[in-house]
């Protein structure tokens, strides 16, 4: 079978909530209190949760902040 999308070998499609806390620089209980309020999608499986790859990209998007010395027009 053929994939339709090209994968890049280095990184994972699903991330692990340690895999994630560990590319985030966080704790895994601060990846579960932001599963908890919503501010983070995943795929639970039972009570095991998994972090797609564009999921985590999409919530960097939104949580990025402008530099605070950016000049505004």
């Amino acid at each position: 079978m053929q994939r339709t999308r090209p994968r890049d070998d280095d990184q994972p499609e699903f991330y692990t909530v340690g895999q994630l806390a560990e590319l985030l620089q966080l704790t895994p209980m601060t990846i579960y209190r932001m599963v908890r309020r919503g501010e983070l999608a995943c795929h639970a499986i039972g009570r095991i949760k998994r972090f797609r790859r564009g999921d985590v990209e999409t919530f960097l998007e939104n949580s990025r902040q402008p530099a605070s010395g950016a000049s505004q027009q």
